[in-house]
């Protein structure tokens, strides 16, 4: 693993270095989590996004940029908060990233700006209600949202 070269991504970025056996996680602040993830894209087998995940942690958003080494994985972690979450989008520079984004806008209802699915729905019904919760944040409340669309 290359860990000189994820140690000064992580220091160019104002971010920090983790390493497990079977991940190395690049914590950096929400603005700058699409150039760090460009220059893990760079560095020699890691040009492979292989997902992005997020995670409703209360009054946060974590998301984590997933890169596949073989048996290793660099993860570009950053959060944002629930009240405003916006990011820039990966897509003009890794498009496999634009699905993945898509995705996370309608479940947890991040903003990536910048990705061409934005204000659009991919997951979600057409019908899903504006004043609903995205469906995998906490607030969520299934049996309210089924109530909305009118399931129940």
């Amino acid at each position: 693993m290359q860990s000189d070269a994820l140690r000064d991504v992580a220091a160019r970025f104002g971010g920090a270095l983790t390493e497990t056996s079977k991940v190395s996680t690049i914590s950096v602040p929400p603005e700058k989590v699409v150039d760090a993830c460009v220059a893990v894209s760079k560095l020699p087998g890691l040009y492979h996004l292989s997902t992005i995940t997020g995670l409703d942690e209360g009054e946060k958003i974590v998301l984590h940029y997933q890169f596949w080494e073989g048996v290793r994985f660099v993860d570009v972690k950053t959060e944002v908060g629930k009240s405003s979450p916006k990011l820039g989008s990966l897509c003009a520079v890794l498009p496999s990233a634009t699905l993945y984004e898509a995705e996370i806008q309608d479940i947890l209802g991040v903003d990536f700006e910048g990705n061409p699915y934005r204000g659009k729905k991919l997951l979600l019904s057409d019908d899903y209600p504006a004043e609903a919760p995205p469906p995998l944040r906490k607030e969520a409340d299934p049996a309210e949202i089924r109530r909305l669309m009118k399931l129940e």
